[in-house]
């Protein structure tokens, strides 16, 4: 059997390029939405774009209703982020070479009715990554009744889906157990890359980590997958 590579994540909103690399470096990518919701701040409900220059979060806010959480059982608190954020992003990106062409579709994900979080996030990544013409195959940690919890989450995650190969964030080893995959005989490899530059409205230079909404408007999705491309061969 070759290599099936398994990537996990958060369900995050309006993700950043890094993000979509590791879907497309994945035969599997699963929708981590089973577990807690940071108590702080969270990818999940909040997204960086370029403001007069400037990173700055665009933010979902959501219902916070117990102390633990869970991604998947949380619902935004109301609709007048989606309003908010149009405008926003039509302020700081409609003199963006594609945004006209991008527009009436990008508009349509932030008007998905659903008003589960991992639901929607869940939605709008994969609509992305259709267009893209991404081969991944996914699921959601929810539908696996994979009950442990860290590590061995994770493990029990590859295990499930025949995986051999897990994908790892860069910052993984901070907090997952390497001895742990080894025994479970599962090769750990690093979604490694380096930031691209491109040209970005009334920018001389590329403000890094932000949404891949700042790709679309700025490159569109030939060019953007283009960058995908080039970062794949990266290591």
């Amino acid at each position: 059997m070759g290599d099936v590579i398994v990537g996990i994540h958060q369900p995050n909103f309006f993700p950043w390029f890094g993000y979509f690399l590791k879907i497309a470096r994945s035969d599997k990518f699963v929708f981590l939405d089973d577990v807690q919701i940071s108590n702080t701040s969270s990818y999940v409900n909040r997204t960086s774009i370029n403001i007069n220059g400037q990173a700055k979060w665009l933010t979902a806010p959501i219902r916070r209703t117990q102390k633990e959480q869970i991604i998947h059982e949380t619902e935004y608190l109301d609709t007048k982020w989606r309003i908010k954020m149009l405008k926003t992003l039509k302020m700081n990106y409609s003199h963006a070479p594609y945004y006209k062409e991008n527009e009436v579709f990008i508009n349509s994900l932030i008007h998905f009715k659903s008003n589960n979080v991992s639901e929607f996030n869940i939605f709008i990544i994969k609509k992305i990554c259709k267009i893209f013409d991404f081969s991944t195959e996914f699921y959601s940690s929810a539908d696996l009744s994979i009950t442990t919890s860290s590590t061995k989450k994770l493990v029990a995650i590859v295990k499930k889906l025949h995986g051999n190969t897990y994908l790892s964030g860069l910052g993984g080893d901070k907090y997952q157990d390497a001895e742990l995959f080894k025994s479970n005989s599962i090769h750990v490899i690093y979604n490694a890359f380096e930031h691209p530059k491109y040209k970005q409205v009334r920018m001389k230079s590329t403000i890094q980590g932000l949404s891949i909404l700042d790709y679309i408007y700025n490159l569109g999705f030939d060019k953007t997958m283009i960058l995908l491309n080039n970062s794949m061969a990266y290591s």
